[in-house]
């Protein structure tokens, strides 16, 4: 491991970061897990190498950013300054309401260089090649992209190979786009950085063969600045995208179960964080119509992490019914805010919460019902020892290790 608080700076010279997803979700309110990885990493690139330059993929072709430009995009990002119109050539090609085309048209004068799809290669050679190219978002992972990079070393961040494992739980068209995209991944990268042990195992197991070398760095958290406050007994959050994956379904079964056996007095209120995503209107539909919402359930729809923590800084417990995930931010931040995290029983999160965390089995109800009971009740077991939650310069560090190795052995790909 590398001296503590050096993170990414420990490569020195030009490190380029694609943030090319954050790009896309501008205007979109709350922000993913794996939104708010990237927007980690460009925070971290941004405040410690002052060389470090951010690629974006444009509907027009590529943006170079320096540090204004990628300061304006985490704002953008954030919901601050947002752009009240587009540029003159989305207005008249009737794309000007588009939130990407707005925030294309604020960045544009801020790059540093840019260029046409397809001239990548060019701007490379112009611009002097970057020690590294990082892709921690899952966007650009094209042949456009990756292999414009010739011999200049590609790390790439994998956070979950869910579209192929699960494909019931995405849009139809994700497996096949997903496979294309790893297998980009297998034949130009020099490095791949896992997210989880267990990211890194299935995805060993989806290559099979040769493939580039595979790092572990689990993700790290935003510590919160305060001691947690009072808890209330009977808050119970949620936090996530409003998608069949994250199994809202389970924890309505379990309320409905709860009023049928609990006096109004002694029910848990239910808060439900987190914005529309695919499949998203059925689930909201049934979040709705269940006969406690507006009494006992409450959904908030997108909050800024702010708002949100906010909410786990209070409650007992976070609920976290998942079917499938490659870490699974939020009950690590819920641990750091002193809430229990109920849990899915998926491997990936008992190895990263161990007795922190209670596991429950995702789709029965009853027993989510009972757990959450036992929560109110206080009859739930509490380990002796302290939590250790990760941060993101113990993430940053190890990537640095990691890394520094790869830049070593140039022109070295997997």
């Amino acid at each position: 491991m590398t001296t503590e608080g050096h993170g990414l700076a420990q490569l020195g010279g030009p490190v380029w970061l694609d943030v090319t997803r954050l790009l896309t979700r501008v205007g979109r309110g709350a922000l993913s897990g794996i939104d708010r990885v990237e927007l980690a990493y460009l925070d971290h690139l941004r405040s410690r190498i002052p060389a470090a330059l951010f690629l974006c993929r444009t509907t027009r072709g590529y943006l170079l950013l320096g540090p204004t430009g990628a300061e304006r995009l985490s704002d953008m990002v954030r919901g601050k300054a947002l752009p009240e119109r587009a540029d003159m050539f989305s207005v008249v090609t009737f794309r000007g309401e588009v939130w990407r085309h707005r925030a294309e048209g604020a960045l544009r004068p801020l790059a540093l260089a840019r260029c046409r799809h397809g001239k990548l290669p060019d701007l490379i050679k112009r611009e002097g090649p970057p020690r590294i190219y990082l892709n921690t978002g899952h966007s650009s992972l094209t042949p456009q992209t990756l292999a414009a990079f010739g011999d200049i070393p590609v790390a790439v961040l994998i956070h979950d190979l869910i579209p192929i494992t699960h494909p019931e739980l995405v849009p139809k068209e994700q497996p096949t786009t997903f496979s294309t995209k790893l297998e980009t991944v297998r034949q130009t990268a020099a490095l791949v950085i896992a997210n989880s042990s267990a990211t890194a195992e299935t995805l060993t197991a989806h290559w099979e063969a040769t493939a580039p070398p595979i790092m572990t760095a689990p993700l790290g958290i935003d510590l919160p600045d305060r001691p947690p406050r009072d808890k209330d007994s009977k808050m119970f959050v949620m936090i996530g995208t409003i998608e069949p994956r994250k199994n809202h379904e389970v924890v309505l079964r379990a309320w409905k179960l709860m009023a049928d056996s609990l006096p109004d007095d002694d029910m848990p209120h239910l808060h439900i964080i987190g914005a529309p995503g695919w499949h998203g209107g059925p689930i909201l539909h049934r979040i709705r119509a269940h006969p406690q919402y507006g009494t006992a359930i409450t959904y908030h729809g997108p909050l800024p992490d702010g708002a949100a923590s906010a909410y786990l800084a209070e409650a007992s417990a976070l609920l976290y019914p998942s079917l499938a995930e490659g870490f699974g931010l939020p009950p690590f931040e819920a641990v750091s805010y002193g809430a229990r995290p109920i849990c899915s029983d998926l491997p990936v999160l008992r190895r990263g919460l161990g007795p922190h965390a209670v596991y429950v089995d995702p789709t029965d109800a009853y027993a989510w019902m009972e757990t959450i009971k036992q929560q109110l009740a206080g009859n739930l077991p509490t380990p002796d020892d302290a939590p250790q939650v990760p941060s993101w310069q113990e993430h940053f560090d190890v990537v640095a290790e990691a890394l520094l190795d790869v830049t070593r052995r140039p022109g070295q790909k997997g």
